[in-house]
């Protein structure tokens, strides 16, 4: 053992190593100093199929069979092959390398993340510039347009009103009859309120944040000396840079087209595809297609700098303009920090990223999709009148008093509105049998809870939360590759992600099981449910809690429980007497344990 402790000390311990050696080389030194130290090969290899990341002396461990294996934390494991000496020491060796490895993959992931981090925060810091020249430049052209609006218009009326009572002064110095004089001026005042009122209007609409675009075009409409009829419809509401900018873009046409009495009525066709659209159609003009952009030039100006378009044409005595404004003036941000370490998360958000980056008929959509995956989990929590509200870190707590039904349950599946999208619920009030059934048979399945606290049911769903989101966008996504052609790149990506993801079956099987559904694992022996909802992860990630082990637990101890768990279930499941749904469940808990076992 002496002449082992003397070759050992012409090695270095790993710590030795990993304060001497660059990050980017420190992996190869490791795995070289631990084959120098035990007088043979060592490799550290990752993945089901040991794909060999490092090696030495030789670049795969040949011609000599495997001595001993260490698993190392992050990923992968350390081998060691044919050893001259393997003692003690250099088992410790061994274990100390591993876990060096094991913070050099970590580093790596986290110099990975940096980087991510870095490029996402330049790329922000390039859209908060733009937004700021853009606003900026908004700003000038609507006090361009003010300005416009008070001196070709107010200042003319009030002209008119100058010129009248200097006229009635007149009249009264001579001792004339002043009474149709005066009510010229009153005329001329009343004129000049009402265009006042415009440019007050034509600043901030008061209907428009209450009622949307199209109220607010009808209460301009009635001012116009022009018919107006509106058709269509503009959908949900959306935001109120967006609405006030296709609001001032229609409202600038009207003025234009419907400024001048005429009995044929201007149609205004609301609709609603990729962006928000109107078709503004005036028959019987007099405008040249040229007058007609040079009035409007202004507010195509002012709508480009939101992002959307106006164009103008004049054929067979008939002017229509038609108006483009995407539903959102800010950019999508389609990945999310919390999340970026879910494999299933990464590869749905890559697919939208795709879809989005599409041009056609269904780009919102996919925008929409991008939106909610990176945002934060929505629990709803379903009160009776007068109990308190309640609320939870890291999730968004959408408040409901009243009877959860049905009805109810609709709103909670719906993709939109206030009580929307809506991926868990707490419910304090006994909710009804077909409440049940809606949120685990709809279209996206949401979480239900009647006996947890709020803070317990938000920590499982942040847990849970990077496949909760990846879910919801696969259902919306698989819809809106339906009318792709089969080999379209888009619904080849969403079948090889698959719904039937192995993450998603825990989720489901998680959510089952906390439901109280009596009639899952029943056979498969006392404190079966329990160790099965830890086991999926209720009780926290990491593989010790996941097991039931001490947070202290060795490996050893870890790969042991998790074999355990696999023999036991897949025991239950290949009895005689166990049900098809009990097979399933035990498949998906055994699974789940094998990913724990190093490979």
């Amino acid at each position: 053992m002496a002449a082992g402790d003397a070759l050992l000390r012409k090695g270095q311990r790993p710590h030795e190593i990993a304060a001497t050696v660059p990050p980017e080389n420190l992996v190869a030194a490791l795995v070289r100093n631990l084959a120098g130290v035990v007088g043979g090969q060592a490799a550290y290899c990752v993945g089901p199929e040991l794909a060999v990341i490092a090696a030495w002396p030789a670049p795969t461990l040949t011609g000599v069979t495997e001595t001993a294996r260490e698993p190392v934390a992050e990923d992968g494991v350390v081998l060691v092959a044919g050893p001259k000496r393997w003692g003690e020491r250099e088992q410790a060796v061994l274990r100390e390398t591993a876990g060096w490895l094991g913070m050099a993959a970590r580093l790596d992931r986290l110099r990975a993340d940096r980087d991510r981090a870095e490029a996402r925060a330049t790329a922000l810091r390039v859209e908060v510039r733009t937004a700021r020249e853009r606003f900026a430049q908004v700003r000038e052209l609507e006090r361009r347009r003010l300005v416009k609006a008070i001196t070709t218009t107010t200042l003319r009326d009030l002209d008119d009103v100058r010129r009248r009572l200097r006229h009635l002064d007149e009249s009264l110095t001579e001792a004339t009859s002043s009474a149709q004089e005066l009510e010229e001026v009153r005329d001329a005042l009343d004129e000049l309120l009402d265009e006042f009122r415009t440019v007050v209007r034509g600043v901030y609409p008061s209907i428009l944040p209450d009622r949307g675009p199209r109220a607010a075009l009808e209460e301009l409409a009635a001012t116009l000396p022009r018919p107006v009829r509106f058709d269509g419809d503009l959908g949900r509401r959306v935001g109120w840079e967006v609405e006030s900018g296709l609001y001032h873009a229609v409202a600038a046409v009207l003025t234009v087209l419907a400024g001048s009495d005429r009995e044929s009525a201007v149609a205004v066709d609301f609709s609603r595809e990729d962006a928000l659209r109107v078709l503004v159609t005036a028959p019987a003009v007099e405008l040249s297609l040229a007058d007609l952009r040079t009035a409007l030039d202004h507010d195509a100006e002012r709508l480009a700098v939101l992002g959307g378009s106006m164009r103008s044409a004049v054929t067979g005595g008939a002017a229509v303009v038609s108006i483009r404004l995407s539903e959102r003036v800010d950019p999508v941000l389609f990945d999310s920090p919390r999340f970026g370490h879910n494999g299933l998360y990464r590869r749905v958000s890559d697919l939208v990223r795709q879809g989005v980056a599409t041009d056609g008929p269904d780009r919102a959509r996919w925008a929409a999709v991008a939106e909610r995956l990176a945002s934060p989990p929505r629990v709803a929590v379903v009160r009776a009148p007068g109990m308190p509200r309640e609320s939870a870190v890291g999730v968004v707590v959408v408040d409901v008093e009243g009877q959860p039904d049905q009805a109810l349950a609709e709103e909670f599946l719906a993709d939109s509105g206030p009580r929307g999208s809506i991926d868990a619920v707490l419910c304090l009030v006994p909710p009804t049998p077909a409440f049940r059934a809606a949120l685990r048979w709809g279209r996206q399945r949401v979480a239900l809870s009647e006996s947890m606290s709020l803070a317990d049911l938000a920590r499982t769903v942040i847990s849970w939360s990077p496949v909760i989101a990846a879910r919801r966008a696969i259902v919306t996504v698989r819809e809106l590759t339906s009318v792709l052609p089969l080999d379209h790149p888009l619904r080849w990506g969403i079948d090889r992600i698959g719904a039937g993801t192995h993450e998603i079956a825990e989720l489901d099987l998680l959510d089952d099981l906390e439901r109280g559904d009596t009639r899952l694992l029943r056979g498969a022996g006392w404190g079966a449910v329990v160790d099965a909802v830890r086991l999926l992860g209720a009780r926290g990630t990491d593989p010790r809690a996941r097991l039931g082990l001490s947070a202290d637990a060795r490996e050893e101890q870890v790969r042991e429980a998790a074999d355990l768990a696999v023999r036991r279930w897949r025991a239950h499941a290949e009895r005689p007497g166990t049900g098809g749904r009990d097979r399933a469940a035990c498949e998906v808990l055994a699974r789940t344990a094998e990913g724990m076992l190093s490979p």
